[in-house]
């Protein structure tokens, strides 16, 4: 985190519980280092495909300036016309997904 920002409330646990009706949303549980409610959360799918390319960005700029072993998922894509399917229906929506993104997370 850069020092001109405030400091971030530490997350002891994160949970995916299920999806919403629709199928729109992930529904999160999430507890807080300082209280004991764990407080449930929507969030968009879209969401987590941003935060994915965050984590490989985030992965490859502490690669490139450290020697430690990288960061890998353990869950690997459903298949490879599924991540297609998505990146060009992200290129398409990118600005709008971004604004949805910000707006939600």
């Amino acid at each position: 985190m850069n020092s001109d920002k405030t400091n971030a409330i530490s997350v002891i646990a994160l949970r995916a519980d299920g999806y919403s009706p629709d199928g729109k949303n992930v529904i999160v549980s999430l507890m807080t280092k300082y209280s004991a409610a764990e407080r449930k959360y929507s969030v968009p799918v879209e969401c987590f495909y941003e935060f994915i390319v965050d984590l490989k960005r985030l992965n490859a700029a502490k690669s490139a300036t450290s020697f430690d072993t990288s960061i890998q998922p353990t869950v690997a894509p459903n298949t490879l016309e599924d991540q297609n399917q998505w990146t060009s229906r992200k290129i398409d929506r990118r600005r709008s997904v971004h604004t949805e993104v910000v707006a939600y997370c």
